[in-house]
């Protein structure tokens, strides 16, 4: 299986969402389509979010949104090509998105990287119930700190300095690749029509999410489904369950 590896630099330019998807369609042309992929997009938010800036006639300026190009937009626009070429080449495929661990427990210092974040593993979610029957699973991994560029030694020195807990990206890596292969016993949860029968078959690893931290993994998407009731409310889960069955027409859209 041939790789595609978009050289640092590229994905920043993203001046219109026909061009990247151009470019990575013809990518994708020289390299073949894809079997597993990895949406690993990904830059720092530049901390300016809450300061204020002004026109020259005093008016408030939006402020930079690139984090939101790059961590979003990329990565679905990404996603959304694999996707196409999977199903268009009958393929059993796999997609893994590099989230963070921001998306659950959001970094005050970052609240915009933490949104885009948060926001792909509520994505990740939608897409498991919406690629059910498509033989493709959609899969997460959120690091905690990890030394990268995001994260040199210089800056996790403090960190490690006070015992705390940082992997490096090969730790994370070993997360991804089990997620576009690994099996699980039961499905995470199910949506709209899913009957009970169904959520409890085993099958292929997918709707997850897998949190490294140092030199643990924890699945956490499963726990989280599992104690809904809790946090959402237990008739306000079972009407939303309801609601949810009334307007799942995955069955129609699939003809």
């Amino acid at each position: 299986m041939t790789s595609l590896k978009i050289e640092e630099g590229d994905i920043p330019q993203l001046e219109g969402t026909v061009a990247i998807i151009s470019d990575l369609l013809a990518a994708f042309a020289t390299t073949g389509p894809p079997h597993i992929a990895v949406a690993n997009a990904g830059i720092d938010e530049d901390g300016t979010y809450m300061t204020d800036s002004y026109d020259d006639h005093g008016n408030l300026l939006e402020p930079s949104y690139k984090v939101i190009d790059v961590n979003l937009r990329g990565t679905l626009n990404f996603i959304k090509i694999s996707l196409h070429l999977m199903k268009k080449n009958a393929i059993a495929g796999s997609i893994v998105i590099t989230s963070s661990a921001t998306a659950y427990l959001p970094e005050q210092t970052l609240p915009v990287y933490s949104g885009t974040k948060a926001a792909l593993i509520n994505y990740m979610r939608a897409m498991r119930s919406l690629l059910r029957d498509s033989n493709i699973t959609i899969n997460a991994v959120v690091p905690a700190a990890t030394i990268t560029k995001l994260l040199p030694m210089d800056l996790a020195g403090p960190i490690l300095a006070a015992g705390l807990p940082v992997s490096t990206a090969e730790f994370v890596a070993l997360a991804v690749a089990y997620s576009a292969v690994a099996q699980e016993p039961r499905k995470v949860q199910g949506y709209g029509k899913d009957e009970c029968e169904w959520i409890q078959r085993s099958g292929r690893w997918n709707g997850r999410t897998i949190l490294t931290l140092g030199h643990s993994f924890t699945e956490l998407e499963e726990n989280l489904s599992d104690c809904r009731g809790l946090w959402f409310g237990h008739e306000n889960l079972e009407k939303t369950k309801m609601q949810q069955a009334a307007t799942d027409f995955r069955d129609v859209l699939r003809g």
